[in-house]
């Protein structure tokens, strides 16, 4: 009976020790977080910054939260009208998270081009460490298609978001100049 309550002990100590706090927090402004908002997480605490522009609007959405280590992702895609940036520090000890994951900066065109669209009759010229191509359409609510350019590291974690959360995806990545356009995708480059 000693032996069982031991195993019993030694197990809870070290299902204890794997549960690590982060902080809980989404926000606009740093100013509306208070650090005593935290989580029990079983994988790693993050925080995530996230930049959308369009027609010259940026838009900043900042969280620091609990993540699968699959989401600890630093990457950029352009497909025309719409850029996005995430930005993502992650750790693995209690309440690491508390320093907000800096905005990626703006980034020079790098002389890779990829087709705005199926027909290729557009393109954006991709800009840092946007080195694919990226086509297809992700479905989630809506329907959106997407063309454009896209760096490695976004395409790797577009795969494991849209397959953690069950998003219904035909998207593929490529390398090369307009390697997206319907004549250049052929399934080699699949996410």
């Amino acid at each position: 009976m000693e032996v069982k309550s031991a195993l019993l002990l030694i197990t809870l100590s070290f299902t204890r020790g794997f549960a690590l706090r982060c902080h809980q927090c989404q926000l606009f402004t740093p100013e509306t977080c208070r650090p005593e908002w935290s989580v029990t997480c079983q994988d790693v605490c993050s925080s995530i910054t996230v930049t959308i522009s369009m027609g010259g609007a940026n838009v900043e959405y900042t969280m620091s939260t609990c993540t699968p280590s699959m989401f600890c992702v630093n990457g950029s895609i352009n497909i025309g009208p719409l850029q996005g940036t995430i930005s993502t520090k992650c750790c693995q000890t209690d309440l690491c998270n508390t320093q907000l994951a800096p905005a990626l900066p703006k980034q020079p065109a790098n002389g890779k081009k990829c087709c705005a669209n199926n027909k290729c009759s557009e393109t954006v010229n991709c800009v840092g460490d946007e080195d694919r191509c990226i086509s297809g359409s992700v479905s989630y609510v809506v329907k959106t298609s997407v063309n454009g350019c896209a760096s490695k590291s976004f395409c790797d974690g577009l795969l494991s978001i849209t397959d953690f959360y069950n998003i219904t995806k035909d998207v593929k990545c490529c390398e090369g100049n307009l390697c997206n356009s319907a004549k250049g995708v052929n399934g080699g480059g699949l996410l």
